[in-house]
């Protein structure tokens, strides 16, 4: 339970809202959304107590009950499962307790420290946090290895994974898709549906937010305002709520209008002053309403390219790795010019091996590469922003690549990309994230590729960068090569798709809704092995009468199959509505697909048409998860009546 009750909160001297009163209830998900700045973080760390409200109160869990992703934390000398267990305070509790009853020797404490620690379970703990390592991409045997030994982004997984594993009322999520590629990505969504914490979201990936939660929290207007559904019902109801209060103002100006005639014309009459104070008084008690802030919609656009050859990139028996360490090897395909491809595996199977082959920073290791001729590439990698220089400017940066062009044309060009005025002078040192993403962008666009490649470019970006490069994308004319997890953008972007999986490249010929399904029915099939061979290894119990058994099969197989009648009549209504927006979603694929559509259609319908797309998608996925569901719920019945063990 968190309750906000009259909130107030400030950043300096600035307030970020008041008067914010809202409520969520237990196992409700949220998602806490607004403009970078707007004080979504401020208010997580309100909650955890580490600053204090202005005004109002802030009503929470024991803070043993909060669990959130520390921004930072100090690298300690343990290993990766250790790490993760401390997060479960009752499991540290019952060991501590039991290693200092050993050390007392204390007959009595010992048997109550072996007590608490049978209550806690610590075998189901330790399988809880080998399970949720596994789901965010670790292998079995990361388990034993030092958290100093993992990289940044891996770290940010352990961290995670640690309050993933504590015991909550109230979970605090900000931005936890950064760091994970789709396979975990889709694990975790998964997750948080079975989770009984309520859980808070802070986030920019917008299906994520379609599929993790089922109300949204807006910092807007100098409050917070709460709207029922996911993401993309918000979108909408908030488009309806500005109509309405835009309609509102207008009506508010004519009356307003009307009254102020009246009174100016007549006040000063005689005859009609008794009328002329009574519409003062009416004017004094009618509402005002703010105008609607128009929210201009920021758009790029990569420049086109200045020559467009047919072949850019070919590959034969290429082999791509590091030294002698070979991660793929018999790669073959072929990148023609006006190609947009996603590239999909896991963490660690090589798409970015595969990428810095391609661009040239890293030699192949066998096999052959061509270039096309008039190849120019552009290239945004995971770490581009560390290769900008912090001391120097934006418009420093750009004027290296262009030493010969006019400074206002330089910054005509950055202001494009929201680095106007004294902000295209200013150090890059102290800019966000998401500003660094997109100067990255700025100084790749300037040099006008033909073919771009982006190796994870929305780490940093938020909604609205976001949407922006989408369209860019959509409308730029070289190709693309995209790795991401942002599936809205993969979805809008791309038309074929790579799977980089067991040393290969292997073309892909299912959508993001099929590689869900992929991954899902893998990690199944990979529990369901591991608890078989956990069963192989207990003992057997001596076998029942078979006959009894049988008798009692047929029993449970009547009985099931009354139980299986409502899920099989549920199968056959999903399978209708999915069968319905998968064609509307086919229909828009079609469209989407034809070049002349970008440059025949307005930008508006282009928008319009790229959204609708980026909502069917995440329905028609849900859909197909409970499909999904409801066929192994059946099976799975069924199977247990058909077994006569």
């Amino acid at each position: 339970m968190l309750r906000l009750l009259n909130l107030s909160l400030m950043r300096g001297t600035r307030t970020l809202y008041s008067h914010a009163t809202l409520i969520a209830g237990p196992g409700e998900r949220i998602g806490l959304v607004g403009p970078n700045g707007c004080g979504k973080s401020t208010l997580f760390a309100a909650i955890l107590g580490e600053i204090s409200a202005e005004e109002g109160e802030i009503e929470t869990p024991p803070q043993e009950r909060i669990a959130h992703v520390a921004q930072s934390f100090q690298v300690e000398d343990v290993n990766c499962i250790d790490y993760v267990l401390s997060g479960h305070a009752p499991l540290i509790r019952a060991r501590e307790s039991l290693a200092a009853a050993e050390a007392s020797g204390d007959e009595m404490a010992l048997a109550a420290a072996h007590s608490e620690l049978a209550d806690v379970n610590e075998g189901a703990v330790v399988a809880q946090a080998k399970t949720i390592l596994a789901g965010l991409g670790f292998q079995e045997s990361d388990g034993d290895r030092p958290v100093r030994d993992f990289s940044g982004g891996w770290r940010n997984r352990i961290a995670l994974a640690r309050a993933l594993m504590r015991p909550a009322d109230l979970l605090l999520l900000d931005e936890p898709t950064n760091h994970l590629d789709i396979d975990s990505l889709i694990w975790l969504e998964n997750w948080l549906k079975r989770v009984e914490s309520t859980v808070v979201i802070i986030s920019h990936d917008r299906e994520f937010l379609d599929r993790a939660i089922q109300n949204v929290w807006s910092v807007e207007d100098g409050t917070i305002c709460r709207y029922a559904g996911n993401y993309s019902a918000f979108e909408r109801e908030r488009v309806e709520k500005l109509r309405q209060q835009d309609a509102a103002r207008r009506a508010y100006e004519t009356q307003a209008a009307h009254l102020t005639s009246y009174i100016e014309r007549f006040r000063y009459k005689a005859t009609k002053a008794r009328q002329a104070q009574s519409r003062i008084k009416m004017l004094e008690r009618l509402e005002s309403v703010e105008p609607v802030r128009a929210k201009r919609e920021w758009r790029f656009n990569f420049l086109k390219p200045v020559r467009l050859p047919e072949h850019l990139v070919d590959a034969e028996g290429l082999s791509c790795g590091y030294g002698d360490l070979r991660i793929l090897s018999q790669v073959g395909f072929s990148v023609r010019s006006g190609e947009r491809i996603g590239i999909l595996g896991v963490n660690g199977a090589g798409k970015s091996t595969l990428v810095k082959t391609i661009v040239g920073e890293i030699p192949p290791l066998g096999g052959e590469l061509r270039r096309g001729q008039g190849l120019e590439i552009g290239y945004f990698a995971q770490h581009q922003l560390d290769q900008l220089r912090l001391d120097d400017t934006p418009l420093e940066h750009l004027r290296r690549l262009a030493p010969d062009t006019r400074e206002q044309e330089l910054r005509d060009f950055l202001g494009t990309y929201r680095f106007s005025g004294d902000f295209a002078t200013s150090p890059v040192r102290p800019m966000s994230g998401g500003e660094k993403a997109r100067l990255a962008l700025a100084l790749i666009a300037w040099k006008k590729p033909n073919l771009l490649v982006l190796d994870e470019p929305t780490n940093h970006l938020d909604m609205e960068t976001r949407e922006a490069l989408t369209m860019a994308l959509s409308t730029y004319e070289g190709a693309v090569l995209l790795v991401s997890h942002d599936r809205h953008l993969l979805r809008a972007v791309t038309d074929e798709l790579w799977l980089v999986h067991d040393g290969r490249r292997e073309p892909f010929d299912g959508d993001l809704d099929d590689y869900a399904q992929l991954v899902l029915e893998h990690r199944r099939t990979t529990a369901a092995e591991a608890k078989a061979e956990r069963l192989a290894a207990k003992p057997t119990a001596p076998s029942a009468n078979k006959s009894e058994a049988r008798r009692l099969a047929a029993q449970e197989r009547a009985r099931i199959a009354q139980i299986t009648k409502p899920l099989k009549a549920e199968l056959a209504k999903v399978d209708r509505e999915m069968n319905k927006l998968s064609e509307r979603l086919k229909a828009l694929d079609a469209e989407l697909a034809d070049p002349d559509f970008y440059t025949n259609a307005d930008q508006e319908k282009v928008a319009a048409m790229l959204k609708e797309h980026g909502e069917l998608g995440p329905q028609v996925e849900e859909l197909e998860m409970r499909w999904l569901e409801l066929s192994e719920e059946i099976e799975a019945k069924s199977a247990a009546a058909a077994d006569p063990a």
